[in-house]
C-alpha cells in the first residue's frame, strides 16, 4: 500500500479483465454513463481505473461502462496490490463519499462557466445541468428564451433586483434553496430561484392575509 501512495505505476489491461465490486453502493444511471463517454470523448482518459489485483474494480465504475459503452479494448490502470480485504471494501465506500463531501465556490463557479459559455464550449461535458446553470445565473437569458414581442406589449417576464446587508444574503439564500424545487413540465419559468422565491412570497401572503 505504501508503494501505491508513493509512486503509483500505471498500467494497461485488458477492459474484460476488469470486473465491478458486485457490492459498490454508488450507482450510475444510463444518463451519467452517456456524459462519462462524452467526457472521455472529449479529453481522453484522464484518469487511471483503480482495481485489485485480481480485476476487482475499487474506484472508476462509472468510467469502466462508459469505455465499454465505448468499445475500448484496453484501459489505464493502477494496481491496489498488497491491500487487504477490508482496505478494498472499504475504499470503494470513502472514493465515493469523500467526493461528495466537497463544496462549491459559487462565484468562481458562476466566472469560469459564463467564460466558457462565452467561448463557445458545450458546457453539457461539464456536468453542470440547465437547472444548475439557472441557480447560478449563467445564460439565463438563453435558457429563458424570451420571445420578441410587439411594441407595447408586455414581456411576462420580470427581472428583480434586491440588495442585501449582512444576514440578510443568507437569511434568503437558506430559505431560496429549502424552497427550490423541480420545474414542473408546464412552468415557463425555468429559473428555479424565481420559481423558490415566488413560492415562499405566496406563503407568506397567505399568512399575513
Amino acid at each position: 500500500m505504501d508503494a501505491l501512495a508513493s509512486k503509483p505505476a500505471v498500467e494497461t489491461w485488458p477492459i474484460e479483465r476488469l470486473r465491478p465490486y458486485e457490492r459498490n453502493s454508488r450507482r450510475h444511471s444510463a444518463e451519467q454513463i452517456d456524459q462519462i463517454a462524452a467526457s472521455i470523448r472529449q479529453w481522453g482518459w484522464t484518469m487511471p481505473i483503480l482495481a485489485a489485483d485480481d480485476g476487482m474494480v475499487l474506484a472508476g465504475h462509472g468510467p469502466l461502462a462508459a469505455g465499454k459503452l465505448l468499445g475500448f479494448t484496453q484501459v489505464p490502470v493502477i494496481v491496489a496490490r498488497g491491500w487487504t480485504d477490508q482496505q478494498k471494501r472499504a475504499y470503494v465506500i470513502a472514493d465515493n463519499r469523500l467526493t461528495d463531501a466537497s463544496d462549491w465556490d459559487d462565484e468562481m463557479l458562476r466566472l469560469e462557466l459564463a467564460d466558457l459559455m462565452e467561448g463557445g464550449f458545450e458546457i453539457a461535458l461539464t456536468g453542470i445541468t440547465e437547472d444548475e446553470l439557472s441557480r447560478l445565473s449563467v445564460g439565463v437569458g438563453e435558457l429563458e428564451q424570451m420571445p420578441e414581442l410587439p411594441d407595447g406589449d408586455r414581456s411576462p417576464f420580470r427581472d428583480m433586483t434586491f440588495i442585501l446587508y449582512g444576514d440578510q444574503f443568507g437569511i434568503v439564500e437558506r430559505a431560496i434553496a429549502r424552497a427550490t424545487k423541480p420545474r414542473e413540465p408546464n412552468n415557463p419559468n425555468r429559473s428555479p430561484q424565481g420559481n423558490a422565491l415566488a413560492a415562499i412570497c405566496a406563503e407568506y401572503l397567505e399568512r399575513v392575509s
